[in-house]
């Protein structure tokens, strides 16, 4: 999760809990390193639970993390799964298609894998490692920062932000003329007078 996202779960357990040390520096340096290593929806739940069993002091983060590890065993239809917010690392997708081409005789083809963003709640659906499998495969799902460093996640970051941006301000424009139903008349001459009819043997 981002530092806002961790800076915003600390505002809730001091909201929610009659006493805590978040005033102290070391303490609060702490939880916001704990807290930004996870997902933060996830997270959101798991205090949620860590404050139903201590609501009076601040749950230590061994509890949250007992919970938060609780959360993630359940088994989920990943369906089911949804990012209560936006994800700017991943488009709100859960993973990142990487292109690597490959030398085939004469040809370079292109191949596609798949990356899973750990920072969001439908990316972490996505992982997957066969070697924990009941029956060993040598597939895997790695996460985005094994091939992306700091400055490439905040290149993704900016990219789909900028994206989503633009696709917000595309404003469509209607012609008044395209709602009209119908075609219009063409420009036609006033009709002849009677007496242009009269050699018409009909």
């Amino acid at each position: 999760m981002l530092e806002t996202q961790a800076e915003r779960l600390i505002e809730r357990l001091k909201s929610a809990c009659t006493y805590h040390r978040f005033d102290e520096p070391r303490v609060y340096a702490e939880y916001i390193r704990f807290l930004m290593r996870h997902d933060y929806d996830t997270m959101d739940e798991a205090i949620d639970l860590a404050l139903e069993e201590e609501s009076r002091n601040v749950p230590a983060i061994s509890l949250i993390s007992k919970k938060y590890h609780e959360i993630n065993e359940r088994p989920r239809r990943r369906a089911d799964v949804q990012n209560q917010e936006y994800c700017a690392v991943c488009d709100n997708k859960g993973f990142v298609l990487m292109t690597k081409y490959i030398k085939n005789g004469d040809e370079q083809l292109p191949y596609q894998y798949v990356l899973y963003c750990p920072f969001c709640a439908v990316g972490r659906t996505h992982a997957f490692d066969g070697s924990q499998c009941k029956e060993k495969i040598p597939y895997k799902v790695p996460p985005l920062t094994k091939y992306f460093d700091d400055e490439g996640i905040e290149a993704l970051r900016e990219a789909n932000l900028k994206r989503r941006k633009a696709s917000e301000n595309i404003v469509t424009r209607i012609d008044i003329g395209d709602l009209a139903i119908g075609r219009p008349m063409p420009n036609v001459p006033e009709c002849e007078t009677q007496d242009d009819f009269e050699e018409v043997p009909f």
